[in-house]
């Protein structure tokens, strides 16, 4: 074949197309029902059954709605299926939009401080390229939910709700994005200017008292203290005393996040096994704890997540969620979607591969709150809670074959009780490597 696509070429692939009739076929099928609908693997799903020898109680299904919060929304099903125990009730939702607020405002301040320390660097830089892109937006991952918790607390969803722009945040993120665009402008026109990094902090303090303005108006003000009352499963009444959401958290959940790793199946070229990865460039409170990866063997990963559903405790947890998965009918498994076989291709790319080709990454996060057992005590399906509401899946929660776990799961948070010592003592020791932000593994989930 030559450099460019001839006319010649073009008929010979017509020719060599209407020459199987299958392809005339397949083709009125996918143009009617499309690509998915027309490759789905019913024989697969019959096998997936909607029950499991481990299920932990979850509470009711939440939905994050039109914003790419699903990382909050899985830290905060997993910390309050703690508080379901504590308080004795059948379901209560932690507020969303109270560390959305302070998600956005910490993220602003990280991105402008990132836009200081570029500065001297070329707009079309790479690095500058990606916090331009990727710098202030609805997506995160696991410490970085765990640094607003231990910063701000939580509370109960009633004392700040989900309103309009929580739920559609498509129009504040293009607010922020075009006004710390401007920020970033002005940082960089000053330091060419030979200002000083006082100077140039105090352009970043005016912005971020703006966007706090934004925040205020558009989400609600953060409440300071609260007072709660709700009703046991025994139906006993009960108030709580006056408290911060600080305070709620830590007499009310406790869990000391610190005592939570990351374990990671990322068989990236270039990442090793029993490694730290961290970045600079990803986070949101400056300050807080950086995101950290520590590279395990997949099966390592495996024993960690069904020790804690055995003990009772949900795991956070991201992967590619836009591959082999069945959106309304609740089902993630690989080979549900036979389109290699419907269009006669050869794709034979693994994990490793799709991932450093960008093929695949983490775009989802969710819980694991269930998990059947055959036999010999080897997972065969996973129960996952969702946050897309109950109109999706069973009632809000999906069925995950063990096969798509090996194939799309890049990442959970466990706690460490339920991580091997010998793990335990590779991560101990283990130093971090600090990495630039352009694999797979730093995508913000959404």
């Amino acid at each position: 074949m030559k450099q460019t696509i001839t006319l010649d070429e073009l008929n010979q692939f017509e020719q060599d197309y209407k020459s199987n009739l299958d392809n005339e076929i397949l083709s009125r099928t996918i143009l009617k029902n499309g690509i998915n609908a027309s490759s789905i693997n019913q024989e697969l799903l019959r096998e997936l059954k909607n029950t499991f020898s481990v299920d932990v109680e979850a509470g009711s299904v939440t939905n994050q709605r039109h914003s790419g919060r699903c990382w909050m929304f899985a830290g905060l099903n997993v910390i309050r299926s703690i508080l379901l125990k504590k308080l004795n009730v059948k379901n209560i939702e932690l507020s969303q939009a109270y560390l959305q607020f302070y998600d956005r405002l910490e993220k602003s301040n990280f991105y402008l401080e990132r836009a200081i320390d570029l500065s001297k660097e070329d707009i079309s830089s790479r690095l500058n390229v990606f916090m331009l892109d990727n710098g202030n937006q609805d997506g995160g991952h696991f410490v970085m939910f765990t640094n607003l918790v231990k910063k701000y607390g939580v509370l109960p969803i009633e004392e700040m709700p989900d309103l309009a722009v929580s739920q559609n945040t498509s129009e504040l993120n293009s607010l922020l994005s075009h006004y710390l665009a401007q920020g970033v402008m002005e940082i960089r026109d000053k330091h060419a200017l030979g200002a000083s990094r006082e100077e140039l902090l105090s352009i970043k303090e005016n912005y971020l008292k703006e966007i706090y303005k934004i925040l205020t108006m558009s989400l609600g003000v953060p409440p300071k203290e609260f007072s709660y009352e709700y009703t046991t499963k025994d139906n006993t009444h009960v108030a709580l005393k006056k408290m911060t959401p600080l305070e709620f958290y830590k007499e009310y959940i406790g869990a000391d996040l610190d005592d939570y790793i990351a374990l990671c199946d990322a068989p990236i070229l270039g990442r090793e096994l029993y490694k730290k990865y961290t970045c600079k460039y990803v986070g949101n409170v400056e300050g807080g704890d950086k995101v950290v990866f520590f590279n395990v063997p997949l099966q390592e990963m495996k024993k960690a997540a069904i020790n804690s559903l055995k003990g009772g405790d949900l795991i956070w947890f991201a992967a590619d969620v836009s591959s082999q998965s069945l959106r309304q009918e609740g089902y993630l498994a690989d080979g549900v979607l036979k389109r290699a076989d419907l269009f006669h291709l050869d794709y034979h790319m693994n994990k490793g591969q799709r991932m450093t080709y960008r093929a695949s990454f983490c775009n989802h996060a969710m819980t694991l709150t269930g998990v059947n057992l055959d036999e010999n005590e080897l997972p065969n399906r996973w129960k996952v809670e969702n946050s897309w509401g109950k109109e999706n899946g069973h009632d809000g929660f999906y069925v995950m074959s063990d096969k798509w776990f090996d194939e799309y799961l890049n990442q959970i948070f466990v706690h460490k009780k339920y991580v091997s010592k010998e793990v335990l003592d590779a991560y101990e020791k283990a130093k971090e490597e600090e990495t630039l932000p352009f694999d797979t593994m730093w995508i913000n989930m959404q």
